[in-house]
C-alpha cells in the first residue's frame, strides 16, 4: 500500500501530530465540499460520508495509538462529530461539542508516546536513528 492510501485506509501504527492535524483537515474539507455540492442527500452523499467516517476513523485510530490508547474510541470520537455537525443545537449537542474540543485538545496538541508502545514503534523513529526504511 501506498503511504497515503495507509494514512486513510488502514487503522494499524501510529501517526504524529502533524500527520494527524493534515489528516482530518483534508477529510473535514472533503466532507464539506460534499456538503456543499451535494445539497441533496441521496445514496452518492451516503456513500461519501460512509467512505469518510471509516478514513476518519483509520487516521483517529492510529493517532490514539500513538497516545498509548485503543482505536476504538475513534467511534465515539465520530459518534460526536456527527452530533454537532454542523452546528450544536440541543444540550446533548453541546456536551458532545465540549468533549470534541477537550480531545481535539489532547489528539493535536499532546505528543505521543516516545517509546515503543503495543501499537508500534513512535512516528518517524527509524528515520531519526539513520536506518533506512524497508
Amino acid at each position: 500500500m501506498t503511504a497515503l492510501a495507509d494514512l486513510f485506509l488502514n487503522s494499524t501504527g501510529r501517526i504524529g501530530r502533524v500527520r494527524f492535524f493534515l489528516s482530518a483537515a483534508c477529510l473535514i474539507c472533503v466532507w464539506i465540499a460534499a456538503d456543499i455540492l451535494l445539497s441533496t442527500p441521496g445514496w452518492l452523499h451516503a456513500l461519501i460520508a460512509a467512505a469518510l467516517l471509516y478514513s476518519g476513523f483509520c487516521v483517529l485510530s492510529q493517532r490514539l495509538h500513538d497516545r498509548g490508547r485503543s482505536g476504538w474510541w475513534s467511534g465515539l470520537i465520530l459518534l460526536a462529530f456527527a452530533l454537532t455537525w454542523p452546528q450544536p443545537l440541543t444540550l446533548l449537542d453541546w456536551v458532545a461539542a465540549a468533549a470534541l474540543a477537550f480531545v481535539a485538545f489532547d489528539l493535536a496538541a499532546l505528543p505521543g508516546q516516545k517509546a515503543f508502545n503495543r501499537y508500534g514503534a513512535a512516528p518517524g523513529a527509524r528515520r531519526q536513528s539513520g536506518a533506512t526504511p524497508a
